[in-house]
């Protein structure tokens, strides 16, 4: 590791930190003592304001209330932060939708003007196309802060047969242009994927019972997963099968590579069986079911309802 990515990861490790040692950096980084000792100098002149103490309780007590230091980045990371920053602009329905491009502008004024002309050559030459978000999220802050504080929400959602629920999140995802989150209905006892914008009411509750931790919702999530996708499935793909898979594909899916050939293998329940056979659909010829039978059944018949079209 560079001298100057040890000094950022030194930076990073010390910033939740009241008081550090020595020994501390040298088994953290494997350096020797004389090395730890001209970084925490070179640390001092990056701006870290400590003082040392002798003794059993010694050692280099932080004085700053918050580290907000410097942190120096190489060319290749620089490049990778705009990268990432184009890429993601076409996400649209993310609480930080609207920060992107000032962060972006920021960033680069603070760039030397070299860096700044191979920026904006690698935005001219380099295409960034990413799936937008087909519809507006309306409370997306709300149920972030709700899944990463494991806090209890009375929700409506257009998806369920009653208005108002009880509802848990274990966590949000983004996937073929919607956001979802796995959520626990406290009032059915049962797990749902629901799509974020089909949200119409959101409020933060205090819990009436007690509530599962974090822990205990993954746990309990990937019970449901076992007993709820019951019915196991196989498809045997192509190789472009393959890559279409792979840029779009669910948690229960598997890609299987054995000396016959390629198998997506899965399972699914009969409720959602639908959902199943459009996807299978979307790989075109670029697929066949092998199993289940049922599948295979109902993948014919929307297939005929396609043709009857025409």
């Amino acid at each position: 590791m560079k001298k100057s990515e040890r000094l950022n990861q030194e930076l990073i490790y010390l910033s939740d930190k009241k008081v550090f040692h020595l020994k501390e950096l040298e088994e953290a980084f494997a350096i020797s003592e004389r090395t730890a000792l001209r970084d925490i100098a070179d640390l001092e002149q990056l701006g870290l304001a400590f003082y040392s103490e002798t003794g059993r309780s010694g050692g280099y007590h932080i004085t700053n209330s918050k580290l907000l230091l410097p942190i120096r980045f190489n060319t290749a990371e620089i490049n990778a932060i705009f990268f990432a920053l184009q890429a993601i602009k076409n996400i649209s329905e993310t609480p930080y939708s609207n920060a992107y491009q000032k962060i972006q502008v920021k960033l680069l004024k603070n760039l030397p003007t070299r860096l700044q002309k191979q920026i904006n050559l690698q935005e001219e030459f380099v295409q960034y196309v990413s799936q937008p978000s087909l519809n507006k999220v309306t409370f997306f802050d709300l149920l972030l802060k709700a899944c990463i504080n494991n806090d209890l929400v009375l929700a409506e959602n257009q998806q369920f047969i009653k208005e108002k629920q009880k509802l848990q999140l274990l966590d949000l995802f983004y996937q073929a242009g919607n956001w979802f989150c796995h959520a626990y209905n406290l009032d059915l006892k049962r797990w749902f994927v629901l799509r974020l914008d089909k949200f119409k009411v959101v409020k933060q509750l205090k819990p009436d019972r007690v509530i599962m931790s974090k822990n205990e919702l993954s746990e309990s999530y990937q019970e449901y997963e076992q007993k709820h996708y019951c019915i196991p499935y196989q498809c045997l793909l192509t190789k472009a099968g393959e890559q279409k898979v792979k840029y779009n594909s669910y948690p229960i899916m598997e890609v299987i590579h054995n000396r016959q050939g390629i198998y997506l293998n899965g399972s699914y329940n009969k409720e959602e069986l639908h959902y199943l056979v459009d996807y299978l659909i979307s790989l075109g010829s670029e697929v066949k079911i092998i199993k289940s039978r049922e599948l295979k059944e109902k993948y014919l018949e929307k297939l005929q309802r396609i043709i009857q079209q025409y």
